[in-house]
């Protein structure tokens, strides 16, 4: 069990690591050694990680928030568009 937990943890400790290395390309070597070497790196590194996570989720979410307020607000015109020609209708009866 311990061994499973301990995979776990490399491999989000990877995705730490490729997170910030897909940011600085360039800096590859030096953050991948600070990240190996540096307690308050990895910190900050995962730190990166949660706040690109959460921000991806959070754009996924308001992009989704979006689309649904648009469908309705189409609705809303639709339904409004009916009823008005509903009301005309029996008016003119």
């Amino acid at each position: 069990m311990f061994q499973r937990i301990k995979e776990s943890y490399r491999k989000f400790m990877k995705a730490e690591l490729m997170c910030t290395v897909e940011q600085f390309p360039a800096f590859k070597e030096r953050i991948t050694s600070l990240f190996n070497g540096s307690d308050e790196f990895r910190t900050l590194c995962h730190d990166y990680f949660l706040c690109m996570k959460s921000l991806t989720q959070w754009e996924i979410s308001i992009e989704k928030d979006e689309k649904f307020i648009r469908e309705y607000k189409d609705l809303k015109r639709t339904l409004e568009k009916e009823l008005l020609e509903f009301v005309d209708r029996v008016e003119q009866k």
